[in-house]
């Protein structure tokens, strides 16, 4: 089944189920904040609010993720502009 956000976006097909786990976001060094560069498109795509950004003194604020919201839907690796966001395996902490 196709979810709402999903065909509000024009994503009709489903994607198949991850047969080796939970997958959880993970940004990678080539994020743009990590060049002091404000963007936050990762967190604005994150229906769950679990890319939280962390405020650093003179740059712009770095994005953690958040693992125990991350539901591994990869609305942020589609928004991100630097290709830095990728679905990795991992542990949800409860």
């Amino acid at each position: 089944m196709v979810s709402r956000r999903d065909f509000l976006r024009g994503r009709l097909i489903t994607p198949p189920p991850a047969t080796d786990g939970p997958r959880i976001a993970v940004i990678g060094g080539s994020c743009m904040a990590f060049k002091d560069v404000v963007c936050r498109s990762c967190g604005d795509a994150c229906g769950e609010a679990a890319i939280r950004f962390s405020p650093r003194l003179n740059g712009a604020a770095l994005p953690v993720v958040l693992a125990e919201r991350c539901t591994g839907c990869g609305d942020c690796v589609a928004a991100c502009p630097a290709g830095a966001v990728t679905l990795a395996a991992g542990d949800r902490k409860v």
